[in-house]
């Protein structure tokens, strides 16, 4: 994804020199906010024994700002919480097992998004930076999916804007009962006109 942006972002567009000023385009975009909001339970096809995951996700912004004529990347907040429902011991009852993930980046693109931050709970520290993908189904919500970044791809230094395919289907999960869902609010990809830096090189892999 960061070579992505770099190529739209730092390419044609920084040598424009008319147009959008930075702040201008800075406070635009916070009107024009992207989000990803909603409630589901998934089955995570990787664990079939116990394959309930549930996402809570309410998640606000974009993926980048300007600080002093540079990109930085990140400009999101909100949470997502998840839950594992499963045993605490082979063979015994599935109980919830929550942890929170407090978020920091955000892209949309029509139906997609990709929602990014740190994670709260008990993890290695080159494992703490989680990305999570959402699909809102034109079908309805029932047929919405969701993937995460510590299932079927590797979980070590995950960057921002970089996630698995959309790979568990919404369920009824242990309850039978189908929740919400999740709704993707679009935006345009905040591009600002006139000469803006690209951003720092990314720090290592500990959060």
């Amino acid at each position: 994804m960061l070579n992505l942006v770099r190529t739209v972002a730092f390419g044609s567009v920084l040598v424009a020199s008319m147009g959008v000023p930075p702040a201008e385009a800075v406070a635009r975009h916070a009107e024009a906010a992207a989000s990803v909001t909603g409630d589901a339970w998934v089955r995570y096809p990787g664990d079939p024994e116990y394959p309930y995951r549930r996402f809570v996700v309410d998640a606000h912004g974009g993926p980048w700002k300007i600080v002093d004529n540079r990109f930085v990347m990140g400009d999101a907040h909100g949470t997502v919480r998840f839950d594992h429902y499963a045993p605490d011991t082979p063979g015994g009852p599935s109980v919830d097992h929550w942890g929170t993930i407090t978020v920091d980046y955000l892209m949309t693109g029509g139906p997609i998004a990709v929602v990014s931050g740190v994670r709260s709970d008990d993890v290695p520290a080159n494992q703490r930076r989680a990305t999570l993908t959402f699909y809102m189904s034109p079908q309805g919500h029932r047929f919405d999916r969701m993937g995460f970044s510590w299932g079927v791809v590797d979980a070590r230094c995950q960057q921002m804007g970089t996630g698995p395919a959309p790979f568990s289907p919404a369920s009824a999960g242990p309850s039978g009962r189908f929740l919400k869902g999740y709704t993707v609010r679009d935006a345009p990809l905040p591009i600002p006109s006139g000469e803006v830096s690209p951003p720092a090189d990314p720090p290592g892999c500990t959060y």
